[in-house]
């Protein structure tokens, strides 16, 4: 089970220009292919104070909308979920996906003081939204001292990883982002806004 956040203690790790797209650094190497990634459940209680549970399952039926509680006491995963392994236990930050991956890829990661995710890159673009603590986030080998509630944008195959030098833990949502063009959302296209309550005028 991962705590929920609090403060902690530090160091750090020097990063260097070693990963590529498609190749591994020293030190990491595949164990094994990736393992089905957890199916997140709703948090029922969060409705007690407006519906029944009956009525809760009855609208899940129609759209599979999830609210979803990462501290449920639930062991939080690291690397071996996607087939790999790291040399030191400076790289075993812990993650939680949030979403069913049928909606999107998106949870919360933690890195402990003095945690590391080393440089790396992949295909998706992707968003960091920082939580607690202030992180030192490296983009493209530019190094980032990061805080509360900034929000990073990593393009595709952009190099990045995050270091936790400071004593308080780090907490940051993440959410991988569509790839192609067509599916991404704009104001004027795969969005199609619709209010579907009367607004109050006064």
């Amino acid at each position: 089970m991962s705590p929920k956040p609090e403060e902690t203690g530090g160091a750090t790790l020097p990063q260097s220009k070693q990963k590529s797209a498609g190749k591994s650094t020293e030190g990491e190497e595949s164990s094994s292919k990736p393992k089905e990634q957890e199916k997140p459940v709703h948090h029922f209680p969060c409705n007690k104070e407006f519906h029944t549970r009956a009525e809760v399952e009855e609208a899940l039926k129609e759209y599979p909308w999830k609210v979803v509680e990462p501290y449920d006491g639930k062991d939080w995963v690291s690397w071996d979920v996607l087939g790999l392994k790291v040399p030191h236990p400076k790289y075993n930050l812990k993650w939680r996906n949030c979403a069913d991956m049928s909606l999107g890829w998106t949870g919360l990661v933690e890195l402990e003081s003095g945690q590391v995710e080393p440089l790396h890159n992949h295909t998706t673009p992707m968003i960091y939204y920082i939580l607690q603590g202030e992180p030192i986030i490296t983009l493209n080998y530019i190094k980032n001292r990061a805080s509360k509630w900034q929000c990073i944008n990593i393009p595709s195959y952009c190099p990045h990883g995050i270091i936790n030098d400071k004593e308080e833990k780090v907490v940051i949502a993440w959410c991988y982002l569509p790839l192609e063009d067509e599916a991404k959302p704009g104001p004027d296209k795969n969005y199609n806004w619709k209010f579907l309550e009367e607004l109050d005028t006064e």
